[in-house]
């Protein structure tokens, strides 16, 4: 049995590129480009947790031991959720989205993610569960939510 075939809407188009409805370029963005650019956000977030909320118990552990245990889990998950805040609702990516050539759009056009469709969103992937629940066009609730999208930054067909 084949797979149902993929309809691409307006919005799928590459950022790169003008947004007009004959140009159906591209689906949403990979998956395993997102979870590298989430482990590049998270890692950068325990290198941070680690070096000035690193806690007592840990005290003599060295090296990348140190990175990715001694920091405190909950003011990692809010330096993430800080800067993901922050880094979406102005710049639409993250130092690991950018790594990975990803940027959070908004459906309806607008320039910029915003403030409101940003903590919706920084909010519902704390949760987890929207994140890893996907339609059949490969969007997370968490964006079908908040009415945003994660496209390529990278042109479909580099030459």
């Amino acid at each position: 049995m084949s797979p149902r075939p993929y309809t691409a809407h307006r919005y799928d188009c590459p950022v790169t590129e003008p947004r007009e409805d004959d140009q159906l370029a591209q689906s949403s963005a990979l998956v395993g480009r997102r979870l590298i650019g989430l482990g590049i956000d998270w890692m950068l977030c325990l290198v941070i947790t680690s070096a000035f909320f690193a806690q007592e118990a840990y005290a003599d552990t060295t090296g990348i031991e140190r990175v990715l245990v001694a920091g405190d889990p909950v003011i990692t998950m809010a330096i993430w959720a800080a800067q993901h805040l922050i880094l979406v609702a102005t710049l639409g990516t993250t130092i690991g989205h950018r790594v990975a050539g990803l940027r959070v759009v908004r459906e309806d056009g607008a320039s910029m993610v915003g403030l409101p469709k940003a903590l919706g969103r920084t909010v519902l992937l704390a949760l987890v569960i929207p994140a890893v629940v996907w339609d059949p066009q490969g969007r997370g609730l968490h964006d079908r939510a908040v009415g945003t999208r994660i496209v390529s930054t990278r042109a479909a067909n580099a030459t």
